[in-house]
């Protein structure tokens, strides 16, 4: 279960016993107050213990609202089998491109048992299910798949605020099948009128309809084109740490952009100021109510020669 949720959870607890107390003080009902103090004592510990804990896998609560849902009490299983599936289609392209660099445009998914997510809890309060990372290894630090989950509501929700300008730059480090995953995310949710509220580890994010509909617009109205190509750069710089390159090509023009990981690994300080063979993606991003923009990635150092 994502930390958020839990912390909701102990806070909403904390606040009903705070009234508690704050009655039995007025009544004087004393030890009634001595049980809701040691109650609340428990609660504030609890509460500080799992803020400070080091929560190292994936997990996000997904709660769905309007035609779909009947109150706490179910939800149509097309549906949910629908929705599901999209948000872990989403899951496996982002973690896979994040991973590999480059999905390519179509086949097989790389590294998809790596990503998958297990539903743990059927949730209440709306409906809603829980979704967690399932290993038998013990992370000392956060896993790859949760720092692509947190990045895919991030994603989904920049996806559906009135300001487009984060949505457009997250664009430009997007998978062409990644931007696809999402469209089809909000194409069923608008389509079942659906509302939606997501939770993960330490933020929440709601949707109502018309942020459904807005991020479905947008999304559908954006596309992607991406063209692979063998090329001879002059290497100006390039921070591996950050997989981020500056570079001439053989007419003189100076481009920059990201770097795959495999890339940023092959790269050693005496190329600086060589012509190099390098794997090179062009991106072209046609955003709705924006001019289309040209973003470019370095795939993969072919010959350093």
């Amino acid at each position: 279960m994502p930390r958020k949720l839990k912390l909701n959870s102990l806070t909403s607890d904390k606040y009903a016993v705070e009234q508690l107390l704050s009655e039995a003080i007025e009544y004087g009902d004393v030890v009634g107050e001595l049980q809701y103090r040691e109650k609340l004592e428990k609660l504030n510990s609890e509460i500080l213990l799992l803020k400070n804990a080091n929560e190292t896998h994936a997990s996000v609560a997904l709660f769905f609202g309007g035609e779909p849902v009947l109150g706490s009490q179910g939800i149509l299983a097309s549906f949910a089998g629908n929705v599901l599936d999209n948000f872990q289609e989403l899951i496996n392209k982002a973690f896979a491109s994040k991973e590999n660099g480059s999905l390519g445009e179509r086949g097989k998914i790389p590294l998809k048992a790596n990503s998958n997510l297990m539903v743990t809890q059927v949730a209440k309060g709306s409906f809603g299910f829980i979704l967690d990372e399932i290993s038998d290894q013990l992370e000392i630090t956060e896993t790859a798949l949760k720092h692509t989950v947190d990045d895919v509501l991030e994603l989904i929700d920049a996806s559906a605020q009135p300001n487009e300008e984060k949505f457009e730059k997250l664009i430009e480090s997007l998978d062409k099948r990644v931007l696809q995953s999402l469209k089809d995310f909000f194409i069923t949710l608008d389509k079942a009128h659906s509302t939606m509220r997501l939770v993960g580890d330490e933020l929440e994010y709601c949707f109502d309809s018309s942020f459904i509909h807005r991020a479905r617009q947008r999304t559908e109205a954006t596309e992607i084109d991406e063209d692979e190509e063998l090329v001879r750069l002059k290497v100006l710089g390039l921070l591996p740490e950050h997989c981020k390159f500056e570079a001439s090509t053989s007419e003189g023009k100076i481009i920059y952009g990201s770097t795959t990981r495999l890339a940023a690994e092959q790269f050693s300080s005496d190329l600086i100021g060589k012509l190099v063979s390098v794997n090179l993606m062009t991106k072209s991003i046609k955003p709705l109510h924006r001019p289309e923009r040209v973003v470019y990635k370095l795939l993969e150092f072919i010959d350093k020669n």
